[in-house]
């Protein structure tokens, strides 16, 4: 990497930092219109100039764009004009390097703006590890650079000024080898030495409005103000508006592939991942996303948008979080007095931004305020961004389904499979399960009803099939299309077996079923988490006998139950219905054709979600509480056959066991 800040490029026109700036400044400005919904005036700004700056602008405006509905043209639109930005800027680079009139910093080499506008530029698997090893290579200046101003101002190594004043080079050798990530001790002696220069022993304490953590309104708290876990920026120096960019974006998008990186699961991939230098660390991975989290820019407002993102969806997914004295403070947790002065921030300062109000509507679900969430979503749908209009119409479908609003959540659906190609099989079974549920509500009382909701849900679960495959992910089908094609398969198995309707041959509810996949249990109130269980009871459904004799259906309603039963707080009925119902069977019985194979290593893990939340009660053994946790956790990741779903599991039992060992760690168990 070092050959990149030395070699020699054709003659260009000299660099004038004032305009560079003006470009930068300029971009960031209508990326933060693009934001807060202003799509044509953001538009407009980004094709004014032909800049690096403007060339990534136009590339990310695309990105975001085609990641946000997660629609394959646009993505491969958003590529072609990432790869023009990556050129300019390696251009550029090389430029700003041999231009005196360049913007010079007394931080980073000259051209290191347009190195990170290179690494975000860059795409693809190899690629990516060159732009993983670059960002690498920024924090490492960064370290030393904090370390020596430090020694200087102890006057262990030279005057204050020169340690400002020296040129900062990559700590990488002539021959081009690459880069040894930054190791944990010297990222604590940078922020050792940061800690002297602000006159102070440890870290600056966090300074955050706190808000409550119960289902009423949130409270919209003043602005972050911040020195985030390690320094504040200023104190050290980085204070002009390219250092600042500079130093929020690398923690952007370092931060974001670590914490990636620690959430893959796969061991080949992880091998993979190990051979070409990628580590994953989530706790400083989410440490750098809160750190670029704190300016008043582009890089700020995207880490926020993650952040929430992670919290509300991946962490929030999972059902064993830290619970501790110090549990509203791990930020690799779930720091909900945090995240809730972060969104009052970010709905402050980007007022008009549908996202916001849609990370407001998951907080509000995330506190169990699931008509909140719907009220605000559902006055949140007119955004001028077709992608930003898809997630929230896919938020509020998923919340209409978890408040058990039949109507809602079928309408919600199709409007999604109209706005969005990416996942029509899904988008089709979810509208005809809600359609199920509406007829089993008036199969007996309302035969008229009852006709026409039967109808449409033979109609949208025979579809549902025929759409499976026309998305992939890496070559390979969606996990839910596998899933739903064999489900509906089974279905109309069992329809000409029984010589019954395909909708009279469905057994425990597959809607409430959805509702655990997509963990909304954790989101429901009492009341809806009692309208959930009642949904399972075999009264609802045309052939209870038949479903009652079968172990694949009775495992599915095991499930569901157990761990409706464990959110309404009853742990011992909970743990009745699993160790009765599923445990005792082996669990070969629970594969074959056709059969739901997740119900099994479900039923482990709710098996250690219950011995987590048990081990705070009164008169419980903490320790063997924690422990028996993790034994539950370890059986479900090392499950001895793949199981369909299996990856989402996976999501929960990585961030459970993080937790599990966290609190070992801290308890000394």
């Amino acid at each position: 990497m070092s050959r990149w800040f030395r070699g020699v490029t054709k003659a260009s026109a000299p660099m004038v930092a004032e305009e560079e700036d003006r470009h930068l400044l300029q971009v960031e400005q209508a990326l933060l219109k693009l934001l807060n919904d202003d799509i044509a005036e953001a538009d407009k700004i980004l094709k004014q100039q032909n800049s690096s700056y403007h060339h990534l602008g136009r590339g990310i405006s695309s990105f975001i764009s085609s990641m946000l509905a997660a629609e394959k043209e646009l993505m491969k639109d958003a590529a072609s004009i990432l790869q023009t930005a990556e050129n300019k800027t390696w251009e550029d680079m090389k430029t700003a390097q041999k231009s005196p009139t360049a913007f010079q910093s007394h931080i980073y080499p000259p051209g290191t703006e347009y190195l990170l506008c290179y690494a975000r530029a860059m795409g693809g698997f190899f690629k990516l590890r060159k732009s993983f090893m670059t960002l690498d290579g920024i924090m490492d200046i960064e370290s030393k650079y904090l370390q020596k101003r430090a020694a200087s101002r102890r006057g262990s190594v030279a005057s204050n000024k020169d340690a400002e004043s020296e040129s900062v080079k990559f700590p990488i050798g002539d021959n081009g080898a690459s880069l040894q990530p930054i190791s944990i001790e010297d990222e604590k002696a940078a922020i050792a030495g940061a800690a002297v220069l602000n006159g102070a022993p440890g870290s600056p304490a966090l300074n955050r409005t706190q808000t409550s953590a119960t289902t009423g309104s949130l409270q919209i708290p003043t602005r972050v103000e911040s020195k985030l876990l390690d320094i504040d920026p200023a104190s050290v120096g980085i204070t002009s508006h390219t250092d600042i960019f500079i130093h929020s974006g690398t923690r952007l998008c370092y931060g974001i592939l670590l914490v990636v990186f620690s959430m893959i699961e796969n061991p080949v991939f992880n091998r993979i991942l190990y051979i070409v230098g990628f580590k994953g660390d989530r706790e400083r991975g989410t440490r750098y996303l809160w750190q670029a989290a704190r300016f008043n820019n582009f890089n700020s407002a995207i880490a926020g948008i993650v952040l929430l993102a992670y919290y509300n969806g991946l962490v929030g997914f999972c059902d064993i979080l830290p619970t501790d004295d110090m549990a509203s403070d791990d930020i690799s947790g779930y720091p909900r007095a945090k995240c809730h002065a972060l969104l009052g921030d970010m709905r402050r300062r980007y007022p008009e931004s549908k996202l916001w109000k849609m990370e407001e509507a998951r907080m509000h679900s995330s506190n169990r305020n699931l008509g909140a969430a719907i009220k605000i979503l559902s006055e949140n749908s007119n955004s001028q961004m077709k992608q930003i209009a898809l997630i929230n119409i896919f938020e509020l479908s998923l919340s209409a389904m978890y408040s058990q609003d039949y109507d809602l959540t079928a309408r919600s659906w199709i409007q999604a499979a109209e706005l969005s190609t990416w996942s029509p099989t899904l988008y089709a079974y979810l509208t005809g399960v809600a359609y199920l549920e509406s007829y089993r509500n008036v199969r007996e009382s309302d035969p008229t009803a009852a006709k026409a909701f039967k109808e449409k849900a033979t109609e949208f679960l025979k579809k549902a099939p025929t759409m499976a495959g026309k998305q992939k992910v890496m070559a390979q089908n969606l996990p839910f299309d596998l899933y739903i094609v064999r489900k509906v398969q089974k279905w109309e198995e069992r329809s000409k077996s029984w010589k019954v309707d395909l909708i009279d041959a469905i057994g425990t509810s597959p809607l409430t079923e959805m509702v655990y996949f997509w963990g909304g249990m954790k989101k429901q109130d009492e009341d809806q988490l009692q309208k959930s269980l009642d949904c399972l009871s075999w009264d609802r459904t045309s052939h209870a006998e038949n479903f009652k004799a079968d172990l694949d259906e009775t495992a599915i309603h095991a499930v569901l139950r157990a761990a409706l039963i464990r959110n309404l707080g009853r742990y011992d009925e909970a743990r009745e219905i699993l160790t009765t119902e599923i445990l005792p069977h082996d669990k070969n019985a629970f594969r074959g054709h056709l059969k739901d194979d997740w119900t099994c290593p479900s039923a482990h893990y709710e098996m250690a979600a219950l011995a987590w939340v048990e081990k705070d009660l009164d008169g419980a053994d903490h320790k063997a509480k924690v422990i028996d946790c993790q034994e539950w956790l370890t059986k479900t990741q090392k499950w001895p056959y793949e199981w369909v779903l299996d990856s989402r599991m996976s999501i929960k039992t990585t961030t459970s066991m993080l937790t599990v060992k966290r609190h070992r760690k801290i308890m000394g168990l």
